[in-house]
């Protein structure tokens, strides 16, 4: 074979193993990049969503904020999106766990968020769907933000409510100016010792000094009280009429307790009912008697004049 032909052939070779190589070199960076181990074992998710917000596949899916696999495939199964994704490890489900996809950044990105429940929890069948949450799009809340306050600014504007008769009507302008009107009258009624409290405030100070008096007076009632002077310092002090109040009203229990036992004369009348009785019958005798003697007088009178004639 010519020394021509083989030196092509050497370059070829050459070439293509310079480019077998490179193919290997961009196989292990992206094996690399990815994060992927292909060796290790995987744990195949499934979750139902109605909607995925911008969910794309391989996108980053967070185990307590530890990134356990990537989104391996979305499809659409009627009115519902599948999201299948490999686990880097089991993840098992209790009941009230949570699936749902959030942002993975302020500059855009998703990322699928799993929480599976309390430990506590009962866990879930092995069949049953795993149901994702409905995603929070973002910029749909600030878009309805921003319609609530363009509304309110409206009717602010056009005069509406509390805020918007504030910036509209002036009555409560008006109403103000004139409550501050009246706060500075009042003011200087103050300071020219006007009324009762502008002669509290004034620079006379004769109400000090009766109070400063009374106070005096008041304290040494109190230390003559303390030295147990006077009638009520004994009364204080002394305890004899505490006793003799407890004795009296040990007395009069006694007394109370008797006349409830029907005991004595006090507790006859309020027990027996008999001189009641008797006394109601005396009453209705001397009744009778005043009727008869108002019956009898006139006789009685004609027969004392007609015999002391003779």
């Amino acid at each position: 074979m010519p020394d021509k032909y083989k030196k092509d052939i050497s370059i070829e070779v050459l070439v293509g193993l310079f480019m077998f190589i490179i193919l290997i070199a961009l196989g292990v960076f992206t094996i690399v990049l990815s994060r992927q181990n292909f060796l290790q074992k995987k744990y195949p998710i499934e979750v139902v969503f109605t909607e995925i917000g911008g969910l794309r596949e391989g996108d980053q899916v967070l185990l307590r904020g530890t990134q356990v696999g990537i989104v391996k495939s979305i499809f659409l199964d009627n009115d519902h999106v599948i999201v299948r994704s490999d686990l880097e490890v089991p993840v098992h489900f209790h009941k009230g766990y949570k699936v749902e996809v959030m942002a993975s950044s302020m500059l855009g990105g998703k990322m699928l968020k799993l929480y599976e429940g309390s430990l506590t929890a009962p866990l879930l069948l092995p069949r049953e769907v795993i149901l994702g949450a409905k995603p929070i799009d973002i910029l749909e809340e600030l878009g309805v933000a921003v319609a609530g306050i363009k509304g309110m600014t409206e009717d602010v504007t056009a005069g509406e409510g509390t805020l918007g008769k504030l910036l509209k009507d002036d009555t409560l302008y008006n109403e103000l100016t004139a409550t501050m009107e009246r706060l500075h009258e009042v003011g200087d009624r103050l300071v020219t010792g006007k009324g009762t409290l502008g002669k509290l405030l004034a620079e006379d100070d004769h109400l000090y000094q009766d109070l400063q008096g009374s106070a005096e007076n008041i304290r040494s009632i109190t230390e003559k009280i303390n030295a147990g002077e006077g009638t009520l310092g004994r009364l204080v002090e002394d305890d004899h009429l505490y006793l003799d109040l407890q004795s009296s009203a040990k007395n009069i229990r006694s007394i109370t307790e008797k006349i409830d036992a029907g005991e004595g004369t006090l507790g006859k009348l309020v027990e027996d009912d008999q001189i009641y009785v008797e006394a109601q019958k005396l009453l209705e005798e001397l009744r009778a008697a005043i009727d008869d003697m108002r019956e009898t007088s006139p006789v009685t009178t004609f027969s004392s004049v007609f015999f002391g004639a003779f």
